[in-house]
């Protein structure tokens, strides 16, 4: 089952033993939003850093965009959120699809494309969805998408440093 396939790939101990995937994703409290595409937060007594998938915001570093994406992640996280783990990154962070708990529920993750305040990661993302959004974003030159410039490319900014 997906249980066993996530145990096998974290490993023992970085998955709650009583973790299901199925349904509408494993409930957890919101801890702190730390930047435009990571938070922290507690599900089942466990603290965990995720990263969300299939985007990239821009660094805080790079202002005002960093700043303006981390308050458009703030404005739209909910104290309930709901976690859908992908993997594990090197660094220890939990990727995952992350959803509002109330109804309707909505991703964090998309929404911040949706709305410019993230980017697509393609190294990262085949999610079509994803690409859907930012094509709809870029026309209407919402956020990161209203003036060229590196924090259009967050992945660029960071090998440029």
């Amino acid at each position: 089952m997906v249980l066993a396939w996530a145990i096998e790939w974290w490993g023992p101990g970085l998955v709650p033993a009583n973790w299901s995937f199925a349904g509408n994703g494993q409930p957890c409290a919101l801890d702190a939003v730390l930047d435009g595409d990571s938070l922290r937060v507690r599900c089942d007594g466990v603290t965990l850093e995720v990263r969300l998938y299939c985007i990239d915001a821009p660094e805080l570093r790079q202002q005002p965009w960093g700043a303006r994406s981390r308050a458009a992640l703030r404005a739209i996280a909910t104290p309930r959120l709901e976690l859908r783990p992908i993997e594990q990154d090197r660094y220890g962070r939990t990727i995952a699809e992350v959803y509002t708990s109330e109804t309707p529920r909505r991703s964090l993750n998309l929404e911040l494309v949706r709305t410019g305040a993230a980017a697509v990661y393609p190294r990262y993302c085949e999610d079509s969805r994803f690409y859907r959004a930012e094509r709809a974003a870029r026309a209407a030159r919402r956020g990161i998408w209203a003036s060229d410039g590196t924090h259009q490319t967050p992945w660029t900014y960071r090998q440029g440093r």
